[in-house]
């Protein structure tokens, strides 16, 4: 899972709590404890449902801030804060760092711009920031990257907000947050805005005028009535109110993003915290009624007394400050290593050796087992991986090093504690019955992406050079046009300067405005297509650009002899698909002339060609099977065109009377009834209004039955287990089907629909990697599988083998799973990967 942060306004939620709990919450010493406790009930709750690597906690100090210069009466009147919560702030700054949450204060600045700031550094590395609150001022803060969870109702429900739903509460872009307060004012703050004017007038202007500097720029246009004086009058309060009311993303942050890394609760002080404040819940919450870290017995060893394993059927293996090796859960063998040569200890190498027999004999139990392999070649005959088991079990965390997972199983990181955690997590896997996930397809895929990863995929840097220099030409070419039709030079790549040559110099509609001006993304420049002349090269530019700079000059400095090396990541998503890394070779573009030149550069080596073999359409394939719909079924046994048939079904028509405009809505139900598409959803990608996207989805529902049948068991079934399974058994937990707030609910109901039906399409290639790579071991055959890209495999075929191989990979993938519809495979060979597409 990515990395994600959680920003919290300190403040904002401990004044909720306060006022949401009695007082009489106290602690040994009488003092109140209702604000901590509210407080650290929603941070619980929120952790849970959005699994940060970061946690910032940020609250606002009692001095002055630059707001407070420009607006001296800033704040002013607001009720005193209650003694009883002040007292409190400390106490929960204390408390916050005890149990492994980093918090920060700066003079100056608001609890609002440090939030801000953080979130900014945080979407410079495309990082999803939440941001917790129940200020409604941070919702000008909503990005791509960034959403405000916000409380609604004591401190249990919250909800979260998006563009979309503030464009549909509201009617507004974030961005337009300070222009509303600019004009209504905001008591709480003591922003003036402008006399007069409340929340609905000024909703109604920003609807029309997006700003509040449109807005003075149109003013004439307004009819010369009372609201016309009040904007005449208040023009310098709004101007300063938009002022006040602006969250300050560029103030210089003494501490940075790294500095609150969230690695998991600290079991020690969230007991000592609940204990000292009786918090006797979060014991119970959290299992802390007793010291759970057993004490491990360790004895120094050398390499020749390794036959303490002689009798052993298995043992733990660990390189951690040392060779550490284990037999069971309460005694540590440890071989001391060398660092320099006067330490004392033992070569690793000398002690690889004297383990070697060991190794190859005996089940080792180890962590991140395809790592270790690459560092010390394939040493192992038969393992257990704790790390793929900690996935297998309970996919959804964000981080599976071993430094988590013992954490997390609150395990010394030793031998000792490896071994303890794999008969935990073996004897949790046959509870759940997940022996066939983690045995038959994950433990052999492990091995056959370590050969992957080790064989590489070859790249001719010639190749990328040319398309560089080819692209360098095209790239020039657009520059000249686009600086002819702007009517001046600029950096094409800068938003800043790209935004003033298109709404300032050329006048175009503004579109919407981010926290730094206008916007210069992709729906800004489609909308704005037909507008003039510029912008169909504006996207080509920008298309090209990123393509030369993330493909042809990343790839090539990468190449190593002549290959690319990728990293499999079996562990990183909950629905078992593989992703890859370094370069990640599975987000190449796929359609297009420039992904056809980008694949043109993967090349196979002499005497080998390319064969590439991907599913047709399986996902549907697998929602005509778990749903047994019998339109679907009979239109794939039939080979149909299955969009074609649908909008047949949908239409009442003949099937060769579909139109292409027909097959194409068709297309965007069938893939979009997959992830739980609404009507909203269809609507906006196929340009028609809800009302015909909802009877389009109403009219595919009643025509394929099964599969609305499948959509609510499913997802009843999931409410009730808190988890759903793929065809092979794998389990997803989805612990957002139980949150109080219905975005995320929501959320969690479309992935109770789609991982049953990705999920078991990545099982199934899974599987069909495991059996090509036997096959061709069995055959004797010199042709290796490279990549794995989603539904296709791909692999180095011998030239005098690429016929059977060819067949070989065909059964293999049609053939890994026995559905009630066929499995249909597309296979194409070439000398190049774009040659075998």
């Amino acid at each position: 899972m990515a990395d994600t942060l959680l920003a919290i306004d300190g403040n904002s939620l401990v004044f909720r709590a306060y006022w949401a709990l009695p007082t009489t919450m106290q602690d040994k010493e009488g003092r109140p404890t209702n604000a901590m406790y509210g407080f650290f009930t929603m941070l619980f709750r929120v952790v849970e449902e959005y699994h940060p690597t970061y946690i910032a906690v940020a609250f606002d100090r009692s001095e002055k801030t630059f707001r407070h210069k420009k607006y001296e009466e800033y704040k002013a009147g607001r009720r005193k804060t209650p003694d009883e919560l002040l007292a409190q702030i400390p106490m929960l700054q204390d408390a916050l760092g005890r149990v492994g949450v980093s918090w920060v204060d700066q003079a100056g600045y608001e609890a609002d711009d440090i939030i801000g700031a953080l979130s900014v550094q945080a979407e410079g590395r495309n990082m999803p920031s939440y941001i917790f609150t129940a200020d409604r001022d941070q919702l000008q803060l909503i990005d791509d990257h960034i959403s405000v969870v916000l409380t609604k109702k004591g401190v249990t429900e919250t909800k979260l907000m998006t563009k979309d739903v503030l464009l549909e509460e509201m009617g507004l872009a974030p961005a337009q947050i300070p222009d509303l307060k600019a004009l209504m004012g905001d008591a709480s703050d003591n922003i003036p805005g402008i006399a007069g004017i409340g929340e609905k007038t000024a909703l109604k202007l920003l609807h029309e005028y997006p700003t509040i500097e449109t807005l003075y720029e149109n003013l004439d246009r307004l009819p010369k009535n009372k609201l016309y004086e009040k904007l005449v009058g208040g023009k310098d309060s709004a101007f300063m109110s938009k002022d006040l009311a602006t969250i300050e993303t560029d103030m210089p942050l003494e501490k940075k993003l790294d500095d609150f890394r969230f690695t998991g609760f600290e079991g020690d002080g969230l007991r000592s915290v609940s204990e000292q404040y009786r918090f006797t819940s979060f014991l119970k919450r959290f299992d802390l009624g007793s010291e759970k870290i057993k004490t491990v017995k360790t004895e120094t060893i050398s390499p020749q007394e390794l036959t303490i394993l002689d009798d052993a059927c298995e043992f733990a293996f660990l390189v951690k400050d040392g060779v550490r090796l284990a037999v069971d859960g309460e005694t540590e063998y440890v071989i001391p290593l060398k660092q320099t040569l006067l330490d004392e200890g033992y070569d690793l190498n000398d002690v690889l050796r004297a383990l070697k027999p060991f190794l190859a004999d005996k089940k080792v139990i180890a962590h991140d087992v395809k790592s270790l392999m690459h560092e010390w070649g394939a040493l192992f005959h038969d393992f257990y991986d704790t790390m793929l088991g900690a996935w297998v079990l309970s996919p959804s965390y964000p981080k599976y090093d071993l430094a988590s997972v013992m954490k997390r199983a609150e395990l010394e990181e030793n031998a000792a504690g490896l071994f303890e955690l794999s008969e935990r997590q073996r004897d949790e896997i046959e509870r759940m019955e997940l022996e066939n996930v983690m045995y038959e397809i994950e433990e052999p895929l492990l091995r056959v992406l370590y050969a992957m990863e080790e064989e590489g995929f070859r790249v001719s840097g010639e190749e990328l050079a040319r398309l560089g220099e080819k692209y360098d030409k095209e790239i020039s070419g657009l520059t000249a046009k686009i600086f002819e039709l702007a009517g001046q030079e600029f950096n094409i790549s800068s938003t800043k300067q790209l935004a003033e040559v298109l709404f300032e110099k050329l006048r175009l509609p503004v579109v919407k405005k981010t926290k730094t001006g206008y916007s210069t993304d992709i729906e800004v420049l489609e909308k704005l297509e037909g507008k003039h002349p510029v912008i169909p090269y504006i996207v080509e530019y920008r298309a090209l650009t990123k393509l030369k700079g993330t493909y042809i000059d990343g790839l090539t400095g990468m190449i190593r002899n002549g290959v690319i090396h990728t990293t499999f990541l079996q562990t990183a998503t909950a629905t078992g698909r593989l992703s890859s890394a370094e370069p990640n070779l599975q987000n190449i573009p796929v359609k297009s002339a420039m992904a056809n030149d980008i694949r043109s550069a993967f090349v196979a080596p002499d005497g080998y060609r390319i064969v590439s073999a991907d599913y047709s359409q399986i996902e549907l394939r697998i929602l005509a099977a778990i749903a047994d719909d019998k339109h679907l079924k009979d239109a794939f046994m039939k080979g149909q065109d299955i969009h074609a048939r649908t909008a047949a079904e949908v239409l009442g028509k003949d099937i060769g009377a579909v139109t292409p405009a027909e097959r194409a809505s068709a297309k965007a139900v069938n893939f979009g009834i997959v992830y739980g598409i609404s009507d909203f959803g269809l609507a906006r990608n196929l340009g028609i209004t809800r009302k015909q996207a909802a009877d389009y989805i109403a009219r595919y529902f009643e025509e394929f039955s099964g599969v609305r049948k499948y959509m609510d068991e499913i997802i009843a079934q999931a409410h009730e287990d808190g988890f759903v399974r793929t065809l092979c058994g794998r389990i997803r937990y989805i612990p957002e089907l139980s949150s109080g707030n219905y975005n995320i609910r929501s959320f969690g109901e479309r992935a109770a629909l789609n991982t049953p039906i990705q999920g078991s399409a990545a099982d199934i290639i899974k599987i069909a990697m495991n059996r090509v790579e036997k096959a061709l071991e069995k055959q004797g055959y010199e042709s290796k599988l490279v990549l794995q890209v989603h539904d296709e495999l791909i692999l180095y075929a011998k030239d005098d083998e690429a016929g059977a191989v060819t067949e070989l990979l065909r059964d293999c993938m049609e053939n890994a799973m026995e559905l009630d519809v066929p499995l249909r495979v597309n296979v194409a060979q070439g000398r190049t990967w774009a040659e075998a597409k």
